[in-house]
């Protein structure tokens, strides 16, 4: 789909949820606004690893921020999930697949 009046969709996975958000949002922002259960230990500061979640679609590049604690978790590699990002750290750019398998 594409972007419309700078409003995308993102699709919470497996719960199949899904919500409109602007372009440029936290990802952990449209999380919480979903009402699914996401985990923020650093309220959203970017210095923890609870907010991991899997992603599909176009957002932010990986910025060293993220890459620092992404090194931190065992499995850092893209599958048929997505990519392991920290949605604090995270910017809706496009259509979205979130995954966490809590969901």
């Amino acid at each position: 789909m594409p972007v419309v009046n700078g409003r995308v969709h993102v699709t919470f996975n497996p719960s199949g949820v899904t919500i409109e958000a602007r372009t440029g949002r936290q990802l952990l922002a449209v999380i919480r606004e979903s009402g699914l259960p996401i985990g923020y230990s650093c309220r959203g500061q970017g210095v923890c690893t609870a907010c991991a979640v899997r992603v599909k679609g176009k957002t932010n590049p990986i910025e060293e921020q993220e890459r620092r604690l992404l090194r931190r978790l065992a499995d850092i590699e893209k599958n048929d999930s997505g990519a392991l990002r920290i949605a604090c750290l995270v910017h809706v750019e496009d259509d979205l697949f979130v995954r966490a398998d809590y969901w």
